[in-house]
Parts: C-alpha cells; structure tokens; sequence
C-alpha cells in the first residue's frame, strides 16, 4: 500500500513496471517538530544518517518514505567513488549495514521487484536508469568526481552484466535535482579531472571569482550517450529534471548552500513484471 508525502515527488516514468521518485527537504511540513521529521537545521524530511542529524528522526523518515512508495530502498555508504553494489548479493531485507549507512559504494543496480535502488544527494546528480523492459534498474552518486572518475560508466557496465539481454532493449535515463550551471564553482584542477572524461569547452564558462562554472548534467548526458554508442547499446531518453538544488531553499537541501545540512533521495526500483 502506498500513501502521498509533501516531500515525496512521484515522477512519471514511461518505462513499464518502473517506479521512481525523489524527495524534498520539506521545510515547510506543518508537521516538522513531530515524530518522523528531522528539527532544525535539517528541517524537515532528512533522509542522511551521517549528517549529525537525531538518528530516530532520520530512520523514522525512511520508513515513511518506503511505505509511501511501497519499496525498500537499498541505502548507500556513498564515499564519491566508482563502486556498484548489486541487490541480488547483498542482503536487500537488511540495509542497516553500519548503523543504516549501508556498503560503501556510489551505485546500485537492481533486478528485483520492490527494493529501490536509492541515492543520496545535496547538490550532486542523482542519475537513474532503467532498461527499455523495465527488467533492470540503476542509480548513481555523481558528483564532480564521480562523473571525473566514471561512476556512470560503471553504473551501465554494471546493468549490462547484470543482465544483458534487458540492457540490450535500451536505457532510459533521468537525471535528478542537482547544484546548477549558475552555481557550480569549480577551480581548474576540477576543469581538467572532468575534461579528462568526456566533458567538453562548453561544459564550462568563467566566474566572477576567476573560477569556472561547470555543468554536471551537461557532462553527465554526455558521458552517458559515448557510453551507450560505445558498448552498442540504445538510449531511449536522457530526462533531465533541470532544478538547481543550491538556488531553492525552500525545496532541497545544498551542502555547498549550508555545510550544515539533511540529504534528499532519488530512487528507481522494479514494481512488476511486464
């Protein structure tokens, strides 16, 4: 049984048997200070246990978020490296791994009905995908170093050797709430570990500080389509959500925004055969 959360966004996917969401902070929950919601300055609906957030508030808010979405998700100890965890050998039943962080690990891939292959972020790029059938899914933590390193790469060999003759209908991709290309201030260090994988001239522009701007859903779409063409595989869509996490407040929570702060989620999981 599933139930509708303010902080709870359902997205339409046209992928059958495929379920994803992502969450808001919440702030404006009339419900904050009570059981279920994280108090300031997580305020409200903080999902990271490594923050210093009250881990019965922070625990309390997933199991609200797996009965609204009628999924288990699969939590991540995300360190921003290339790691992919397959559910099927794990345990999916007990993600309290390490006090609920879980393996450490940037990407999950799923072939399983009802676990929900979940990513935390507070301004990184969540990246989802699923085949064309519906029949595998993933997800990724791409920051700039995940996206430098070749989280997605990793993520899409992953789906591919988890099952093969699913990835081969295609992948369609979304890409979640993230810091935006007005925002995303990186040094020239940053510049040339992303222009090393993919990322192009175009993918950046100067700052006011001397610095660049970078773009990571630009890069990210990018590393995605050489990705697919190089192993011959079909991309369906690569949907962009195109919010910028650090410019509304209100909404989602930015680590660079206020260091001092919740996680959000973007989950993609399996809801049936098709």
């Amino acid at each position: 049984m599933t139930s509708r959360h303010p902080a709870i966004v359902r997205v339409v996917c046209p992928v059958p048997g495929v379920g994803l969401a992502y969450t808001q902070r919440g702030l404006n929950a009339s419900a904050c200070a009570s059981a279920g919601y994280s108090p300031p300055p997580y305020s409200a609906f903080n999902l990271g246990l490594h923050v210093g957030d009250d881990p019965a508030a922070v625990h309390a808010n997933r199991q609200t978020l797996e009965q609204a979405l009628g999924a288990k998700p699969f939590w991540l100890q995300q360190v921003h490296g290339t790691r992919v965890i397959r559910v099927e050998e794990e345990n999916p039943s007990d993600v309290q791994l390490q006090d609920g962080l879980g393996p450490k690990a940037d990407a999950s891939v799923s072939t399983l009905i009802g676990h929900a292959c979940a990513i935390l972020t507070a301004d990184c790029l969540p990246v989802l995908m699923a085949s064309g059938n519906g029949r595998v899914v993933g997800g990724a933590h791409a920051g700039w170093r995940g996206l430098a390193n070749g989280v997605i790469e990793s993520l899409i060999d992953a789906m591919q050797a988890a099952s093969p003759e699913d990835c081969a209908s295609g992948l369609w991709v979304w890409l979640g709430p993230c810091i935006g290309f007005d925002q995303f201030e990186v040094g020239e260090e940053v510049v040339a570990a992303l222009k090393a994988n993919q990322a192009a001239d175009v993918d950046f522009k100067p700052s006011p500080a001397g610095r660049w701007f970078a773009d990571m859903p630009q890069i990210a779409g990018r590393q995605i389509s050489l990705a697919l063409a190089a192993r011959g595989l079909r991309g369906i869509e690569i949907r962009n959500e195109a919010a910028c996490t650090f410019s509304n407040p209100s909404a989602f929570y930015s680590y660079r925004r206020e260091p001092k702060t919740g996680r959000m989620a973007a989950l993609i999981w399996r809801t049936s055969d098709q």
